[in-house]
C-alpha cells in the first residue's frame, strides 16, 4: 500500500507539472515525425551532380535514367576547379575506351551512388562489346569455313573493340576514405556543442535552486552583468574543453586536418559559445535538472540531424530551410570544409559570422530572459 501511495503522489505531481507532461508526450512525437519526414523524402540520387565532357550517349542515358543531375562541359581541363565551382559530386570523361572519373569524395553516400552507377555502366558496356566481338568472330569463322582461308578471320579478330577500363581520382581524401572519415569533423563540433550546452544549463540551474542567483538578483548588480559573468566563467572552461577535444582528435586520434587547425579551433570555440548561451537561456525555462535533461531531445537531436550527418540535399525544401536555422549546420559545414577540403578562413568566414550572430542573439535573449526574476 505504501508503494501505491508513493505512485499516486508521483502521478499527481507529474500531472500538475505541465512542462514535464508536455516533454514526456509531445517531444517524442515531434522527434519521431522529424525522423519520418527526413528519411521518407531521402533519395540516394538526390543532390548528386555529375559533370560530363566527351561521353558517349549510352553513358548519358544511364546517368539520366538514375535521375542524376548532369552538367555539361566543353572540355576536361582543370577538373578540380570545375568540381569546386559547380559543387559537383564527380566529373566523368570517356576517351579511348577509358572511363575517367574524378570524385569530390566529400560525401561518401553520394560518391557511392555515382561509383555504383559508373561500375554498372562499365560492366554492361563491356558485356555488350563481348557479345558483339563474339558475334563478329563467329561470322568470321563461318566465312573461313566457306572460303577455306584464315586471313579474314585474323583480320576480323584485330577489328574487335577492346573492353572499357576505369580510372578513378579523388579530389578530397582517397579510395580508402570512409563515411566516418567524413563525419568526424561534424562529431567534433557536436560533442563540443552538447557538453557545453549541458554543463552551462545545469550549472545555472544549480545556481537558481541553491539560491545563489536569487542573492545576486537582490544585489545592485545589473542583469547584463550577471549574464556576462556567467558566460565568462563557464566560457573559460568551455574554451579549455574545446581546445583539449580538438587537440586530442587531431594528435591522438589522428583525424586528418587539411586546413588550418587555428580555423578549426576558432570554429569550435564559436560553437561552444553558442551552446553556452543556448544552455543558459533554456535553463531559465526549466524548473529542475530533470526538465533540463528532457530538453535534450528537443534541442540536441534536431541539431544532429541537420548538422550534415544526413545530406541536406536529400531532404525536402522545407527541411532544408529548417537546417539553416540550426547553429550546428554552420559549425558542421565549416568543420568539414576546413578539415576535409582544406578551406581557409576566407572561404568559411560567412559561416563563422553566422555563428557569431547566433551567439549575440542568444546573449541578448538571455539578458531579456532574466527579467523573469528581476525587472531591472
Amino acid at each position: 500500500m505504501n508503494a501505491l501511495h508513493i505512485a499516486k503522489r508521483i502521478v499527481k505531481q507529474t500531472l500538475r507539472d505541465k512542462r514535464t507532461l508536455a516533454l514526456l508526450i509531445i517531444a517524442p512525437l515531434l522527434i519521431l515525425s522529424l525522423l519520418y519526414y527526413i528519411f521518407s523524402v531521402s533519395d540516394n540520387s538526390n543532390g548528386v551532380k555529375l559533370g560530363v565532357a566527351e561521353a558517349p550517349k549510352t553513358f548519358i542515358n544511364a546517368v539520366e535514367k538514375e535521375g542524376i543531375d548532369i552538367r555539361y562541359y566543353d572540355n576536361n581541363k582543370d577538373i578540380a576547379n570545375k568540381i569546386k565551382s559547380g559543387d559537383l559530386t564527380g566529373f566523368a570523361t570517356v576517351e579511348d575506351n577509358q572511363l575517367h572519373v574524378t570524385y569530390a569524395n566529400d560525401n561518401p553516400t553520394q560518391s557511392g551512388v555515382l561509383a555504383s552507377l559508373n561500375q554498372k555502366w562499365l560492366i554492361n558496356q563491356n558485356m555488350t562489346q563481348m557479345k558483339n566481338n563474339a558475334k563478329e568472330l563467329q561470322d568470321a569463322l563461318a566465312n573461313v569455313q566457306q572460303q577455306a582461308g584464315a586471313t579474314d578471320a585474323s583480320q576480323s579478330s584485330q577489328n574487335n573493340v577492346r573492353p572499357y577500363e576505369m580510372k578513378t581520382d579523388y579530389l578530397y581524401g582517397s579510395a580508402s576514405s570512409t563515411y566516418f572519415d567524413m563525419i568526424n569533423p561534424i562529431l567534433i563540433a557536436f560533442f563540443v556543442f552538447f557538453f557545453t550546452f549541458l554543463i552551462s544549463g545545469i550549472g545555472l540551474l544549480k545556481e537558481r535552486t541553491s539560491g545563489t542567483l536569487e542573492r545576486l538578483l537582490a544585489s545592485p548588480i545589473k542583469r547584463s552583468q550577471i549574464i556576462f559573468g556567467y558566460i565568462i566563467g563557464y566560457g573559460i572552461f568551455s574554451i579549455i574543453q574545446t581546445v583539449i577535444v580538438v587537440l586530442f582528435a587531431v594528435y591522438v586520434l589522428n583525424i586528418i586536418v587539411e586546413g588550418s587547425i587555428l580555423v578549426v579551433l576558432l570554429t569550435t570555440i564559436l560553437t561552444a559559445l553558442v551552446a553556452l548561451t543556448f544552455g543558459i537561456l533554456l535553463s531559465t525555462f526549466a524548473a529542475s535538472e530533470f526538465q533540463m535533461i528532457q530538453f535534450i531531445p528537443l534541442v540536441i537531436v534536431p541539431q544532429v540531424l541537420f548538422a550534415g550527418l544526413i545530406p541536406i540535399e536529400s531532404m525536402s525544401k522545407i527541411l532544408g530551410y529548417i537546417a539553416h536555422i540550426m547553429p550546428l549546420y554552420y559549425a558542421g559545414q565549416t568543420m568539414q570544409d576546413v578539415m576535409i577540403k582544406g578551406f581557409v578562413l576566407e572561404d568559411v568566414y560567412l559561416n563563422l559570422l553566422v555563428l557569431l550572430a547566433f551567439f549575440l542573439i542568444l546573449l541578448v535573449l538571455n539578458i531579456i530572459g532574466m527579467k523573469r526574476y528581476r525587472k531591472v
